[in-house]
Formats: C-alpha cells, sequence, structure tokens
C-alpha cells in the first residue's frame, strides 16, 4: 500500500497551508522594525545594518494539522465496473494517511454505514499510520444502510480541536446535509464523492432484476423500454443535483473521483488551490 500511494504522498496532495497566525516557528513570515520589549534574539543584525536601523524576524507559526477520514462503506459503495467504489475509497484514504503522516500530521478514523462502526482518534507517527492501514484493511463492514449523519454528529461530540474532516463516500444518502452543516461550524470539511461510470449508463439489456445493496430489495425491470431509460436518466440527474446542491448549501468543497480513472490528479488539482493552501 505505502509502494502505490508514495507518489501522491511525496507529491503532498494535502497541500502546504499556510498559518495565520505569527510565532516562532521555522518559517520566516517578514522583518519589521524593533519595537521596545522585543526579544533581542529576533535581530536581524545584517538587515539592520543595510537598513540603518533596528530589524527584527517575524515567523510563521508552525502547527501540525489534524485530519479525520470518514470512510462510507455501506451497501452501495460494494457497487463497481472495473473496481468497486469501496476499493476505491479504501486506496485514496490509505493515500491520505500516508500524505499527513509525511507532513507531520495527525491523522484518525471514522467508518460508518448505518452507524459509527469505528472510530480511532488522530495521533501523529508511523505506528499511527501501521494501524489506519491495518483497520482499513481488515474491517468488515456489519451494516449495509448508510447514515453519514451518525458520523458527523459523532465527531462534533467527541473531536474538540478544530481538524480537517475528509468525507470519502459516494453520498447516496438524503439526509447527511443538516448534520454536515453543523461539522462545518467546527471544523474544516472536504467531500471525496466517488462514483462508477456505470451508473451513469443504463446498458440495454432487455429485462433483468435489479437489487438494492443496502436493503435487498429487487426489481424486475426492462432495461429495453424507452420510458423506463428516461425516467432512470431523470433520477440518476435529480439525485445528482441533489447532492451537488447539499454540499453546496453546507458550503463544502467537493472533489469528484471516478473509478476508472486515476485519483491523484483530481487531489492534486484541489489542494494545490491558492484559495486551499491559503496563498
Amino acid at each position: 500500500i505505502e509502494l502505490k500511494t508514495a507518489a501522491l504522498a511525496d507529491g503532498s496532495c494535502l497541500g502546504s497551508r499556510r498559518s495565520p497566525l505569527k510565532g516562532s516557528g521555522m518559517a520566516l513570515a517578514n522583518l519589521r522594525e524593533y519595537l521596545p520589549g522585543d526579544d533581542a534574539r529576533a535581530i536581524d543584525w545584517k538587515a539592520s545594518a543595510r537598513m540603518d536601523r533596528l530589524v527584527v524576524r517575524e515567523f510563521e507559526e508552525e502547527r501540525s494539522r489534524t485530519y479525520y477520514l470518514v470512510l462510507d462503506r455501506s451497501g452501495s459503495a460494494t457497487f463497481g465496473s472495473s473496481i468497486s467504489k469501496d476499493r476505491r475509497i479504501l486506496e485514496v484514504a490509505a493515500s491520505l494517511i500516508f500524505a499527513a503522516h509525511r507532513q507531520n500530521g495527525r491523522v484518525g478514523l471514522c467508518i460508518v454505514t448505518d452507524r459509527v462502526e469505528m472510530f480511532i482518534p488522530a495521533r501523529p507517527g508511523k505506528s499511527q499510520v501501521i494501524r489506519l492501514v491495518q483497520a482499513l484493511v481488515s474491517h468488515r463492514p456489519e451494516g449495509r444502510g448508510t447514515d453519514l449523519a451518525a458520523a458527523f454528529r459523532y465527531l462534533c461530540t467527541r473531536v474538540r480541536r478544530r481538524s480537517s474532516v475528509i468525507v470519502l463516500s459516494d453520498f447516496d444518502d438524503p439526509e447527511f446535509a443538516r448534520d454536515l452543516s453543523l461539522l462545518r461550524r467546527r471544523h474544516e470539511a472536504t467531500a471525496v464523492r466517488v462514483t462508477d461510470p456505470a451508473e451513469d449508463s443504463l446498458p440495454d439489456v432487455g429485462q433483468v432484476f435489479l437489487e438494492d445493496p443496502e436493503t435487498g430489495e429487487q426489481v424486475l425491470v426492462d432495461t429495453s423500454d424507452p420510458a423506463f431509460r428516461s425516467a432512470y436518466a431523470d433520477a440518476l440527474a435529480a439525485a445528482d443535483r441533489r447532492i451537488e446542491g447539499d454540499l453546496l448549501s453546507c458550503r463544502v468543497p467537493g472533489i469528484r473521483i471516478s473509478t476508472d480513472e486515476p485519483y491523484d490528479l483530481p487531489l492534486r488539482r484541489f489542494y494545490a488551490h491558492p484559495r486551499y493552501r491559503g496563498d
């Protein structure tokens, strides 16, 4: 897993965030005129000689960021044409875990189906990375339904430090918006929406049984019927508008990743954006 995710992690896909605070970190922020009471150790003597007055160095405060990954492992995530959405979610999560570790970040994990099935508090270090990856590999979901709101409520009560919460899901849940909005007030939130191209185009294969992966309900449909195909396309478009509208109303930026395309490119584009990096 580390070899497969190394290129993405080395590329710092999570981005190098600038702190708005000034402190005694290692990154030079600016020079300013010396004021009574300033630490004499902060005087830049060479710059003072050039400017013919005492100036001191100010530094950007370096802070380790805290990340929480919320993984949707419900029944709908088992769908996939080339690979399943669940597999893609696990791959992206592993990449983000290694990327955060290589930036000395603290990383935690929350796995949700129709309930919160696992929660690992954020910690730094290689041992935490190993623990999280082992959890990704070994966990077998018990629930089949989707309740993202349960994870959002859980994080609101358990996580006190302001963190960056990254939600990896297909967002096939009509009830997540209210609690995501509450989470957004306490933490920074990002939605990674994983989709599959087979969901967008229904194949014309005659009569088939379609099964809901979360409830097990089956229905016989005629995929050759133009009326059914039109209704399917309309329902799919309506669901897509609902999800995008809910994320927009919660002011949560989204990254869309398809199972048939490399996932590093959309991640890099998003985290390299000046608005995210604080430039």
